[in-house]
């Protein structure tokens, strides 16, 4: 049952949001304003209380970032080996507002698989691994203590493989969300 907290987006955005987790049959959306905050969810609230999120605010807020700054128009992260959180802006009247999907993945074992189908090295698969839990370039090299430059490189090399352009393109085609 779909539930909003706000009467002016009965229109416009949360139509398209609905149409979308439809046809991609996602099992729970929710659309938050460009404050992170909800607005509306595809799961029923109980009265008096506010509607869960089934991620935190701090990765919505991560999220809405990566859409701002201009460079992808749709983001994923993944929260759990299986589930992924696909986050896009929906068009209308009335503010800039994001619904954010709650995805299951088919593959349980995506760097194996990735590997399998890919070719991609040990140390590709270390930088994907990171990737995948949405780590930037200065953070994965942190953690594996190599050069920002070297992790550009292993993230090309794995687009190169992946026949992909874009982070969000090579974990679209890992997790199998496209």
């Amino acid at each position: 049952m779909l539930k909003s907290t706000d009467p002016e987006i009965g229109r416009g955005p949360a139509i398209e949001a609905i149409a979308t987790a439809r046809r991609r049959r996602a099992p729970r959306f929710v659309i938050v304003n460009a404050a992170a905050e909800i607005v509306m969810t595809s799961g029923e609230a109980v009265e008096g209380d506010s509607p869960d999120m089934p991620f935190s605010s701090a990765l919505t807020t991560q999220l809405i970032g990566e859409i701002e700054s201009g460079k992808e128009t749709e983001v994923f992260a993944l929260i759990t080996p299986t589930t992924v959180v696909r986050a896009t802006p929906l068009n209308g009247n009335g503010g800039r507002f994001y619904a954010l999907f709650l995805e299951y993945v088919e593959s349980r074992d995506l760097l194996a698989n990735a590997s399998e189908s890919y070719g991609l090295s040990l140390r590709e698969l270390d930088v994907l691994r990171l990737v995948l839990h949405g780590m930037s370039t200065a953070e994965i090299a942190h953690r594996l203590c190599i050069a920002n430059t070297t992790v550009h490189a292993h993230v090309k090399n794995i687009a190169r493989k992946t026949k992909s352009t874009k982070r969000t393109e090579i974990l679209a085609k890992l997790l199998g969300v496209r």
